[in-house]
């Protein structure tokens, strides 16, 4: 079983060593143009994929002739029955590190070939035999500046968001167990470093207090649209820095910061792994993490890329060692292991 090579402690201490890094060479691909070959690739759609599309595939394509044909809707029973069926259509894939356990566990992934992909820079703890973080990812409390005026009076804490007379507004929360879980369970007083193994008991009576008081969405890209049309004033969001970014009135906290990542890996029964493993190198490269932050706030995991991402922008990246030390780093492997049973206790409860 392959799976991350650092518990919380280590994995922020990599995050603020590779805050430190200098810049490296430009990187310059040298393998000769391969026109007319294409790889397909499964990603999650939305601002992120036309992101990774603009930053890496268009690039990737320019420097290599490789055409990348994208599609969306990553599961892993797709992905499943793609390898049982042997007919597997992705070669590579963007894969959620919850999802990242069961896949290895599954045998539905190959190894990455590292004497072609260089992870030298890369994040530690994010380095396995069958997957390299492509992007550290901050599920945390957004709220809406035009609801919560005063900075010195607005929500920071999971315990505020659970206070829903102390710090009233609408509160949004996304339909699922992940994530969900865990903010209960800070929010009812459960240290960052104690969540794991969940104790389900305890947060799903947490979650009793506000289940009545929660408008619940199920896609990373709902908060945004909700939180400006006023529908909702205060929720958990992945999406939340890049919106805050470009000017929307919104604010975010850092505090009980859920941080993930997504790794990129490449499908057992590919007859593209060649390809697949040169587009991964070429996406690992400073200046392609550099450059995807433009249009989504993901923390790049190459330490040579922290000092070419625009100032502006770096201050909020969960990769700054300041944010991720007010956060916890969410475990796959429990996930990986616990998914499928603990959501369906969730589905139960959002029914009763």
């Amino acid at each position: 079983m392959s799976k991350p090579r650092a518990d919380r402690r280590k994995f922020l201490s990599q995050i603020a060593g590779a805050a430190a890094a200098t810049v490296a060479a430009p990187y310059v691909i040298t393998s000769a143009r391969a026109a007319g070959q294409q790889l397909v690739f499964a990603g999650f759609g939305g601002a992120y994929q036309e992101g990774q599309h603009k930053a890496l595939f268009e690039p990737f394509e320019k420097q290599t002739g490789i055409k990348i044909v994208e599609t969306t809707g990553v599961d892993l029973a797709k992905l499943r029955a793609q390898v049982e069926s042997g007919h597997v259509e992705w070669d590579f894939v963007s894969l959620p590190d919850r999802l990242r356990y069961a896949a290895v566990r599954d045998g539905l992934l190959i190894p990455l070939d590292y004497s072609v992909i260089d992870a030298r820079k890369i994040i530690p703890a994010l380095v396995t035999p069958y997957a390299v973080g492509g992007v550290t990812i901050p599920m945390l409390m957004a709220y809406s500046t035009k609801h919560y005026t005063n900075p010195a009076k607005a929500p920071r804490t999971w315990m505020d968001f659970w206070n829903i007379n102390g710090f009233p507004g609408q509160r949004g929360m996304y339909n699922g167990a992940v994530y969900s879980l865990e903010f209960a369970l800070i929010a009812d007083g459960v240290p960052k470093d104690k969540l794991y193994p969940l104790d389900l008991d305890r947060a799903f009576k947490s979650l009793d207090k506000i289940k009545s008081r929660v408008i619940w969405w199920s896609q990373m890209s709902q908060p945004g649209p909700m939180l400006q049309s006023g529908e909702i004033d205060i929720t958990p969001s992945v999406r939340a820095i890049t919106a805050m970014l470009t000017g929307e009135p919104l604010a975010v906290s850092y505090e009980g910061a859920a941080l993930t990542f997504e790794a990129w890996v490449v499908p057992k029964g590919t007859k593209n792994s060649a390809n697949a493993m040169k587009f991964i190198n070429f996406a690992l490269q400073p200046r392609q993490q550099a450059e995807l932050t433009k249009y989504i706030a993901f923390g790049p995991t190459n330490s040579d890329a922290q000092p070419l991402v625009d100032p502006k922008v770096r201050p909020y990246l969960s990769s700054n060692p300041i944010n991720a030390a007010q956060g916890f780093l969410l475990s796959g492997d429990y996930w990986g292991a616990n998914l499928a049973t603990v959501t369906q206790r969730w589905n139960e409860w959002r029914l009763s």
